[in-house]
């Protein structure tokens, strides 16, 4: 009778199988936290003028979505974080060109609410 050859180890090739998949998942997840952007399609304008020492962003989407400064907030989380901003901040609003009206009225009025006039919104020339 044949004995059977017994190995002494640990098989690493399941282990070696599972740190690949999680190296593929951290690559996919990084290239898309790497860029960073909250996609929005600008409305057209014929005259462009550039602001400078803008000190924070408003992003509208078109799924009704509210970031400040890249962070998605709800509405009143909105009105919470506008608490901390100073009358003399310059706040650009980004909306997205199919964003719902309602929207957009919904966060200026906000702004308005808070004294905070320095706005301007972004467009596409």
């Amino acid at each position: 009778m044949k004995s059977i050859k017994r190995y002494e180890g640990i098989n690493v090739v399941p282990f070696i199988d599972v740190l690949l998949v999680l190296l593929a998942i951290v690559f996919v997840i990084s290239n898309f936290i790497a860029l960073g952007k909250i996609e929005v399609k600008l409305p057209a304008s014929s005259t462009k003028e550039t602001i400078k020492d803008v000190k924070h962003n408003i992003v509208i989407t078109d799924n009704s979505e509210l970031f400040i400064n890249d962070v998605l907030v709800d509405r009143d989380e909105f009105k919470r974080r506008l608490a901390g901003f100073s009358k003399e901040d310059v706040i650009t609003i980004v909306s997205d060109k199919k964003a719902v009206y309602e929207d957009f009225i919904f966060v200026v009025d906000i702004l308005k609410e808070r004294g905070l006039e320095k706005i301007s919104m972004a467009v596409k020339k």
